[in-house]
């Protein structure tokens, strides 16, 4: 099989790797699809952008995932690429300035010893032969040796485990061939205790679920990724949608809306970025998020208690919790407050197109000039049905 069909079916694959974008050294990572032309210039016009070749080793698998499109028993066209293919396809990109990094993974093919072994070969010879030293995150596989984590953070700026599941129960229903605590947890405490001992691994460890492929809450997925901040210092949590494909046992299952991906991600952020405890985000009764609104501004709806806050004056941990501020915002908010109050809603607008919806939480050097709580209330409850349907066909 030549080279070019062998990218073209594995950057496919790929694509249900959801890590869509990552940070080092203030640069941001996006991956691509891995079938680019080595002629082709990369789109970087703002300079901060670094495009990612994104790319599986092999799209053969020994495992039955039940919502995996690369399951072993369904019959789907695969291909694998040798160390030195990777090597050639993706430093003639390089070399052209298509992409600045690398993004690997690969399906359980033929083992997970000689899978992962075989994809740290290709980034070694980069490393080594090649002198490659710039951006690669690799994916490894549940189940992998010690001395192979160790290998990859040595090689590799980020690591990243997929766990799939919030937990060994919900993994079960997907994934039996795993064990969650031995196989997934184990592996990630390794890399997290090389990286603490080395200092190495510069871009951290990540991980991903699939959203509504096991059954889980949004609470299930949000007190989980906790956990993993807090307990194994991971950077970032994904959050893919899951899909039914065709024969596989999920085959007849529903698709995960991709607002409720959108709504887990804003979640997560707020709880890494703005101070709110996963226990105190507005899930319902089965645990899950709104759908029609962002979880931020349905915290503000239920904690009519809280606001208005005065802009002028409010802390900065207040302030992160309006609607429509964030951390840049409330950052011109701190110095610009110390020349001249806020009085008008044109200041308020002056801080950017999100922080209109502040003017329904805050007062302006004692004025308010939002909606009254019920009016509020009542407004985004009859908005709810066509905005969930909207945001359902994002």
């Amino acid at each position: 099989m030549e080279l070019e069909t062998k990218l073209d079916l594995l950057s496919d694959a790929a694509r249900f790797d959801v890590c869509n974008s990552f940070s080092q050294k203030g640069r941001r990572y996006t991956p691509k699809r891995a079938q680019w032309p080595p002629s082709a210039t990369a789109d970087d016009g703002d300079k901060c952008t670094r495009p990612v070749f994104r790319v599986l080793l092999s799209s053969s698998c020994d495992w039955n995932c039940a919502y995996c499109p690369l399951r072993a028993a369904k019959d789907t066209p695969r291909a694998t690429l040798e160390p030195e293919e990777l090597v050639q396809a993706f430093l003639s990109r390089y070399q052209a300035g298509v992409v600045q990094g690398l993004f690997l993974s690969t399906a359980v093919d033929n083992g997970v010893n000689n899978a992962v072994g075989r994809m740290l070969d290709g980034v070694e010879l980069l490393r080594t032969r090649h002198q490659y030293d710039g951006y690669v995150h690799v994916k490894l596989l549940p189940g992998t040796r010690p001395d192979d984590v160790e290998r990859a953070a040595r090689l590799a700026n980020r690591l990243s485990l997929n766990l799939e599941a919030p937990g060994p129960d919900h993994l079960a229903r997907i994934s039996p061939e795993r064990n969650w605590q031995v196989d997934l947890i184990e592996r990630l405490r390794w890399a997290r205790e090389f990286q603490q001992g080395t200092g190495l691994l510069s871009s951290g460890l990540a991980t991903q679920f699939v959203v509504g492929a096991a059954g889980e809450s949004d609470q299930d997925l949000l007190g989980a990724g906790t956990w993993l901040y807090n307990e194994l210092s991971l950077r970032r949590v994904y959050f893919g949608a899951f899909r039914p494909v065709l024969g596989t046992p999920l085959e007849e299952a529903e698709a995960t809306p991709f607002v409720r991906v959108q709504r887990l991600q804003q979640a997560d952020w707020l709880v890494r970025q703005y101070g709110f405890y996963t226990a105190e985000l507005p899930f319902d009764v089965t645990g899950n998020l709104p759908l029609h609104l962002d979880p931020k501004l349905a915290w503000a709806l239920a904690h009519p208690d809280r606001f208005p806050v005065e802009l002028n004056t409010a802390a900065p941990e207040t302030l992160l919790r309006v609607p429509g501020l964030g951390p840049i915002s409330v950052r011109r908010i701190l110095r610009l407050r110390r020349l001249y109050p806020f009085s008008e809603l044109s200041h308020l607008a002056s801080l950017g197109t999100q922080a209109g919806r502040a003017r329904d939480f805050v007062t302006l050097d004692g004025r308010f000039f939002g909606r009254e709580p019920a009016a509020l209330m009542h407004h985004y409850t009859q908005r709810g049905p066509a905005v969930v349907e909207q945001l359902t066909l994002w």
